[in-house]
């Protein structure tokens, strides 16, 4: 059995190696934590080890996840850099990381560049893969499954993940956006705020449901709900009136512009 190491030991390392485990994929065991703050590993399964450094962390392994915020991989890798590394299969979370970058210091590794996005904290996530040319299909599968425990996941070219940062990565907090804005709606038209939390909530959940499950075109769904000078028609003109669309579009293309940039400097 594969030995599988997080270097940074967050929320979404804990989530990574909760599904890990729930799957059976890997028992708790074959789990080694480093993390230079000891209370991250109270977010664990007790049987995982712990290594005394990200090198120690490193040594052992099979798989090293790089779960380090993106401003402390440079010292991460500069420690395990002096590793006999030939055979192991590094993952890196950390954002605007490019593989290109840790190829400059770890050299000509395997290497696979993962974007997941924070509702794989519940098992929903949306998860992106790519890999360098030295990472084998079945070594590429075996991550893609550690992740598809904890939700959905897609290959694609790392040319890509400016881009993806804004529609998967970056948008749950644009969606969280519109739900305390409906809610702040909500509470104007006399709602208890808790009552209107889970209405909004059932009511968004329901919809994206819809989306995947009707054959119908989203604009068909839209007039599925607005009927000729009605209440819902009313409401889409407010959205229409004040460039809904167009906000939504610059604001992913803000985000995918500065994943762009933070990716250049490293």
């Amino acid at each position: 059995m594969s030995k599988i190491a997080f270097i940074g030991s967050g929320n979404m390392a804990s989530a990574i190696a909760g599904g890990i485990i729930k799957s059976k994929t890997v028992s708790p065991s074959e789990i080694i934590l480093f993390d230079k703050n000891e209370e991250q590993y109270k977010k664990f399964d007790t049987e995982c080890k712990k290594a005394s450094c990200a090198k120690e962390a490193a040594l052992c392994a099979d798989y090293v996840f790089f779960s380090v915020k993106p401003q402390n991989i440079k010292d991460v890798l500069s420690e395990i850099s002096s590793l006999d590394n030939t055979g192991k299969v590094f993952i890196s979370i950390c954002a605007g990381i490019t593989i290109e970058s840790i190829e400059r210091q770890l050299g000509k590794v395997k290497i696979i560049r993962v974007m997941p996005n924070t509702p794989l904290l519940i098992g929903q996530g949306v998860t992106a893969l790519c890999k360098n040319e030295f990472v084998t299909k079945e070594e590429f599968d075996f991550v893609s499954s550690l992740f598809s425990s904890s939700g959905y996941t897609t290959e694609i070219e790392e040319k890509d993940f400016s881009a993806l940062t804004a529609l998967t990565s970056s948008s749950p907090a644009y969606v969280y956006l519109f739900a305390k804005s409906m809610l702040t709606g909500a509470q104007k038209l006399g709602f208890n705020p808790s009552d209107a939390v889970l209405l909004v909530c059932k009511t968004l959940i329901g919809s994206a449901n819809m989306i995947l499950s009707d054959s119908r075109s989203l604009d068909e769904l839209i007039r599925m709900v607005k009927s000729p000078n009605g209440t819902t028609e009313k409401a889409l003109d407010v959205f229409e009136n004040n460039n809904f669309t167009d906000i939504v579009c610059e604001a992913m293309k803000a985000c995918a512009d500065r994943a762009e940039e933070l990716a250049k400097m490293n």
